[in-house]
């Protein structure tokens, strides 16, 4: 995962391979959803969701706005375990946790912001693993490092 992390770091187009990877998991899990709770029409609202996750860019932002902002990140995970007990919105806890999940392995603003002095940064060519941990290890728990 650390290889597939900086390869996001360093391409739009494996951070878009992740999105859709996230929509194409989320898609086979209404499908299962569906056909094992026929004529549960709670799928209809996080089905909803999953049609606007279909642009790349707007997913980027989703992904990024998680990260960068770890107060909107528990509040939506609260938000997923309240909606998680009310009755025909099961899916739509089951997306929202998916997606809060899949903004923990997407890279940081700081870590996809270009570097001021025109090299690769630090620690980005000769220890591609490392920099794949340092820029998103525990930010969202609070740990010490």
């Amino acid at each position: 995962m650390a290889k597939f992390h900086v390869a996001m770091v360093r391409s739009a187009k494996a951070r878009r391979l992740y999105t859709q990877i996230v929509l194409v998991l989320l898609l086979l899990f209404h499908y299962v959803f569906t056909n094992g709770h026929i004529g549960e029409f709670g799928v209809v609202l996080s089905t909803i969701v999953c049609a606007v996750m279909f642009s790349s860019k707007r997913v980027d932002k989703w992904l990024r706005y998680l990260l960068d902002r770890p107060r909107a990140f528990a509040v939506y995970a609260l938000v997923a375990v309240v909606i998680g007990f009310v009755p025909h919105l099961y899916t739509m806890a089951v997306t929202i946790a998916f997606i809060l999940l899949a903004a923990l392995f997407y890279p940081s603003s700081k870590s996809l912001s270009e570097p001021e002095d025109g090299n690769e940064g630090v620690g980005r060519t000769k220890h591609a693993e490392t920099s794949a941990n340092s820029y998103s290890d525990n930010h969202h728990a609070g740990l010490p490092r």
